[in-house]
C-alpha cells in the first residue's frame, strides 16, 4: 500500500501506521493511541478469534463512540464484516471514515451517524466495542446497558477514570472542573459493571500520559462476555 494514501486528509485524529500508512496524526491524541492500543486491539482480535467457531465465519462488529472509526478498521483488517462505526459526529472526527475506508481496502466498514444514548436494538452484533465514550456522558450506567444488550456475544469497554484516587466509592457528575460528563475511580467503575451481572473475562488499568490533569489519567479496559 502507498504509505501516504492519507496525505491529502491533513491531520488525523489516529495513526494508521499499523495498515503500513504514515499519516500525520494529531499531536494531542497520539501519546493517548500508543496507550490504549495494544490493549484494544488484543481484546477485538481475541473476540472475534473466539467468535469464529468456523475459518470462513466473520463476525460482525461496531464501535460505539467511533471518532474516525480506527477500532472499526482493525476489526474490518481482522476479519469482522460488517464493522461499523457509530457515533454523532458532533465534533466532525467521523467526515473521514467512509474514504479513509475505501483508501485503506475495507470494504466491509461502514459509518452511521447515530446518537448512542438513542440506540435501543438488541443482540444486532456479535462484538459491541464501547470506546472513549461512557465518561463524556451523564447516564454512564444507562448506555453501558444499552452497550451490552447491543452485542450477542462480546462487549469490549475502554473509558477515562480518576488517577487521583481509588475510592470504592467515588463517583462524580459533572466530570471534576467539568460541566459534563462523569468520573469513576478504577476500582469503583469495577464495581459498577459487577453490580450489573456482567461476566468479566478480563480487565486492565494504565495512565493516559497525554491528559494533563490527574482526573483524566486513569485508563479502565474491560472484555465481557455476554451470558
Amino acid at each position: 500500500m502507498d504509505p501516504h494514501v492519507l496525505d491529502d486528509l491533513g491531520p488525523l485524529y489516529h495513526s494508521y501506521r499499523l495498515f503500513g500508512v504514515e499519516n500525520v496524526q494529531l499531536e494531542q491524541f497520539r501519546i493517548n493511541q500508543l496507550c490504549k492500543e495494544s490493549i484494544l486491539l488484543g481484546y477485538i482480535a481475541l473476540a472475534i478469534g473466539k467468535t469464529r467457531e468456523q475459518y470462513f465465519e466473520k463476525p460482525s462488529f461496531v464501535e460505539l463512540f467511533c471518532g474516525d472509526g480506527y477500532y472499526t478498521m482493525l476489526a474490518g483488517f481482522l476479519g469482522a464484516s460488517p464493522a461499523v462505526a457509530v457515533d454523532n459526529n458532533r465534533d466532525g472526527w467521523s467526515n473521514d471514515v467512509p474514504e479513509i475506508a475505501r483508501r485503506l481496502g475495507l470494504p466491509a466498514v461502514r459509518f452511521e451517524q447515530r446518537d448512542v444514548q438513542a440506540i435501543v436494538e438488541h443482540n444486532a452484533y456479535d462484538i459491541v466495542a464501547n470506546l472513549g465514550g461512557l465518561y463524556h456522558v451523564e447516564n454512564p450506567v444507562e448506555v453501558l446497558r444499552k452497550s451490552y444488550n447491543l452485542a450477542r456475544r462480546y462487549l469490549i469497554v475502554q473509558t477515562v477514570v480518576t488517577g487521583a484516587n481509588n475510592d470504592p466509592d467515588y463517583y462524580e457528575c459533572p466530570a471534576p472542573a467539568q460541566t459534563f460528563g462523569n468520573r469513576y475511580s478504577p476500582q469503583s467503575f469495577v464495581n459498577m459493571v459487577q453490580a450489573e451481572g456482567y461476566r468479566i473475562l478480563d480487565a486492565e488499568f494504565n495512565h493516559l500520559a497525554g491528559n494533563p490533569r490527574v482526573q483524566d489519567q486513569g485508563s479502565v479496559y474491560m472484555l465481557i462476555q455476554k451470558v
